[in-house]
């Protein structure tokens, strides 16, 4: 008689546990973040973001092309050598680690005209390339804008 009202006990116990299991990888996937909500967040820092669309062959990681934006600046100040933004939306953080260790493989031995800045955040992988490398000009409104973002 024992025996019978614990077996139905068990099965709710692992159902539950499952349930609960379950419902963690749904509110991870809701917190991952999207374009829109990266290209607000630093247009917040006073850049003009311009969408570029893809140009040439933009390096896709881990299966993402990015979304490239060049970065607005005044006509007077070089209008025909922009600086560019790609921007890699991946499923999930471990997906933008992978696509992170794929770039960095890619650009071993690389030689550069524009130099890679890389930031991360959650399912985000940001590439700044900056005509400069000792002073790239917008790593502090990147990495504050990123700071903002949950």
């Amino acid at each position: 008689m024992i025996i019978s009202k614990i077996k139905p006990l068990l099965f709710i116990l692992i159902c539950l546990f499952a349930l609960s299991g379950c419902s963690e990888d749904i509110k991870n996937e809701e917190n991952n973040l999207t374009l829109d909500d990266v290209v607000t967040a630093l247009e917040s820092q006073n850049l003009n973001l311009v969408s570029f669309g893809i140009t040439g062959y933009p390096l896709k990681l881990n299966d993402v092309i990015p979304e490239v934006y060049s970065i607005g600046v005044p006509v007077e100040e070089e209008p025909d050598n922009p600086e560019f933004i790609h921007f890699y939306i991946f499923n999930s953080e471990k997906d933008r680690i992978k696509g992170t260790i794929e770039f960095n493989k890619n650009m071993e031995g690389a030689h550069f005209t524009t130099f890679p800045f890389l930031y991360e955040k959650g399912n985000v992988l940001i590439v700044y390339w900056s005509k400069t490398k000792e002073n790239p000009l917008l790593t502090t409104p990147i990495e504050t804008a990123l700071e903002q973002l949950k």
